[in-house]
This record gives C-alpha cells, structure tokens and sequence, in this order.
C-alpha cells in the first residue's frame, strides 16, 4: 500500500518590482493579504544575511498593507533604485527575510566603503558652516549638470538655449534615467515655485553609442510661467508620492 505524500506548505513568497514611489513606503501584494490573515502586528521585521531592520506596518482603511516607517532607512542602506526586485519570504508575525536583486536579475550587490571614498573626500571640501544649499550653489557654479548616480534629483543650471523662443528643451542627465528608469518617450508633471503643474514630453534620443533625454514639448510653458532666467540653479526632483508605473511627478526648486 502506498503511502500518501506529504502536503506541500503553502507558499509564504512575494516579490515585488521597485517603482518611482518605492522609496517612502511598499505595499505588498493585495492577493498575499490572506496569508496574513491572523497577523494583525504595527510592527514588523525585514531579514537581510544577518542584519534586522524594524519597520511600521500600515492598514490603510481599504485593508492595504505595507512597510511603512523605517522602510525608508532600509532603501537608503542597500541602495535600492526604481528596477530592482525584492523577493520576501514571510516567516510569521509580520516578520520577512528578503532577497534583493538588480534590474538584471543578479544578485543585488553594495558599493563597498572604498568606493565611496572620493564623495566623502568632496563633501570635506565644503566648509562646515555651509548649509545644504549653500553647498548646491557652489557646486552649480561648475558644472551644467548634476546628478549623483542612484539619485531621484539633479540640479540644472539655466542656458541660453532653455530659454530661448524657437525650440526650448531641457536636457536631463542620464545618471537620473537609469536610477529612475526613464527609458521610454512619456508624459511628465512638473511643478514649479509658481504651484502650477504642466504637462511635458520626455525625449530619449539616441546620441551614436549613448542614450539621452530631453524635456521639450510643454518646457516652453513650464519656464514662462515660473518666470525662468538664464543663470538660474534648479532642482528637480522626482515626487515619489505622486510617481507610479504611469505617471511621473518632478518639483522644481530655484536656488
């Protein structure tokens, strides 16, 4: 008489896609909710090798739920940027060990400290009583563009050619693309000090061996209307609370 196989455990594994607005919160899968069931925990754990991180687990009146405060710290220390993937597997009480992989799918690797070094030497540069700004304005006086790789800002100096009548465009770095995967033509919302929002085309062209992108349709709009001049420093920076996979949402700042 054969014996009957034993019953294969349900699977307690999600994955999830990083996209613009991962940074400050992650939901997890609306269809994992019931293997939650019973698990009515505020708090809960991630496991990454043998570090834990704590985070808040939120309940939106709706029945959502996600990783919540202290979310955000893990992001920031493993360096997770719109394209990868995080596969979790639940262990109980609202606890996760979590895998993390790039937009390649290969195992998700950290700068090691030497790698780091030189912006820490940069960042000694600037004299300590100097504020955050202060620091942008000197730095902007150089370059025409910045972007640090794995950013959701860069800073843009204004030109004559941003602003000019026929044929404005804004040039976007592509540090900023690839850490926020702009890869395709799309619409944007940009925001300026005026409060108004205008709609804009992204361009990506293909400059020979390189990618590139270009705001243009709309920036004409977009500069008239926050009363933009040459010389101005921006920031832009990418509103993960308004940003998903269909839409995306830049503010504007004038130093």
């Amino acid at each position: 008489m054969q014996s009957s196989s034993p019953e294969l455990p349900i699977s307690r594994r999600f994955f999830k896609v990083m996209v613009p607005g991962f940074h400050s919160k992650l939901t997890i899968p609306p269809a994992f909710f019931p293997k939650l069931k019973g698990d009515k925990s505020e708090k809960g754990t991630i496991i990454k090798g043998k570090d834990t991180w704590n985070v808040e687990i939120n309940r939106s009146e709706k029945g959502i739920i996600s990783f919540d405060k202290g979310w955000e710290e893990f992001v920031q220390n493993h360096d997770l940027r719109v394209g990868d993937f995080a596969v979790f597997e639940h262990l109980g009480n609202m606890s996760f060990s979590v895998t993390l992989l790039d937009s390649t799918g290969c195992d998700k690797k950290l700068l090691e400290k030497s790698e780091v070094v030189p912006s820490q030497e940069k960042k000694k540069k600037v004299k300590s009583g100097q504020s955050g700004i202060e620091k942008r304005k000197l730095e902007g006086d150089q370059p025409h563009y910045q972007c640090m790789k794995g950013s959701s800002e860069f800073t843009a100096r204004i030109k004559e050619y941003n602003v000019r009548k026929r044929s404005p465009y804004m040039h976007i770095p592509t540090e900023f693309c690839q850490s926020n995967a702009l890869f395709q033509n799309t619409t944007m919302t940009l925001t300026g000090p005026s409060g108004k929002s205008c709609p804009v085309s992204l361009r990506i062209c293909n400059g020979g061996k390189t990618l590139y992108a270009c705001i243009t349709r709309g920036w004409h709009d977009f500069f008239s209307s926050n009363k933009l001049k040459v010389g101005d420093v921006c920031i832009f920076q990418l509103d993960c609370s308004k940003s998903d996979s269909n839409s995306i949402a830049i503010d504007v700042r004038v130093l």
